[in-house]
């Protein structure tokens, strides 16, 4: 396994070298940090269906059964339970919450976007991108999982897709995400059509946001899944 946060990269996000000691002697059971396909996918679910923010990890779902395995997976890497809860705002909505600054700096450093995705740069981490068959996986699974759609049409036919939104700003960066998820997709012989343009939105903010979504090749009779 690779090394992908060590201590000595943990410290430097801290501006107070005492404070930022005190958290490593506090944590020092989780460096350095590895790769595996656990982290990877919790990776992948914060990426797609979670958030993170300074000293805040979030996994929303409308199925319990997702907040649940996520609550799982983290505890498994870092020892801390994370709360369930209904949404506050949404009663059809159940989230995970970790509030843990040193937590947030270790995915963030394992290259997990941080604040709002829509309009942050991102591409698949390196470690990911250039792993194992098992992490590249572990992070297109739960991807799907989170952000893919199924469609059982009429004609018999399955459509498997995977959409996601960005600034309309960052286009180049979420053409490229996108064409990296691709790229792996291809590691496992599953053919996957061009990127796709859907619906463009113009926020409250006045800032436009547009999808982007890419399609699996297949049938009912003839569908090729490796997940």
């Amino acid at each position: 396994m690779k090394t992908i946060v060590s201590p000595e990269m943990y410290m430097k996000t801290f501006e107070n070298y005492k404070l930022g000691k005190r958290s490593l002697e506090k944590y020092s059971s989780l460096f350095p940090v590895k790769s595996s396909e656990l982290l990877a996918g919790v990776l992948a679910d914060i990426t797609a269906d979670g958030h993170l923010g300074r000293g805040l990890i979030q996994f929303i779902s409308k199925d319990k059964t997702n907040v649940l395995h996520f609550q799982q997976r983290i505890y498994k890497l870092f020892k801390v339970k994370g709360k369930l809860r209904i949404t506050p705002s949404n009663p059809e909505i159940w989230e995970c919450l970790i509030g843990n600054n040193a937590i947030s700096k270790i995915l963030n450093l394992s290259g997990c976007p941080l604040g709002a995705k829509v309009f942050q740069k991102f591409e698949v981490p390196d470690w990911i991108l250039n792993g194992n068959d098992q992490i590249k996986r572990s992070y297109i699974k739960r991807l799907f999982d989170c952000e893919g759609s199924v469609i059982l049409q009429k004609s018999n036919r399955i459509r498997i897709y995977f959409k996601m939104s960005k600034s309309a700003k960052l286009k180049a960066n979420h053409e490229k995400f996108l064409n990296q998820i691709r790229m792996m997709l291809g590691r496992f012989k599953i053919k996957t059509t061009n990127l796709t343009y859907r619906t463009a939105t113009r926020r409250k903010d006045g800032r436009e946001t547009f999808a982007l979504e890419f399609e699996l090749y297949g049938t009912r009779k003839n569908l090729v899944s490796v997940l």
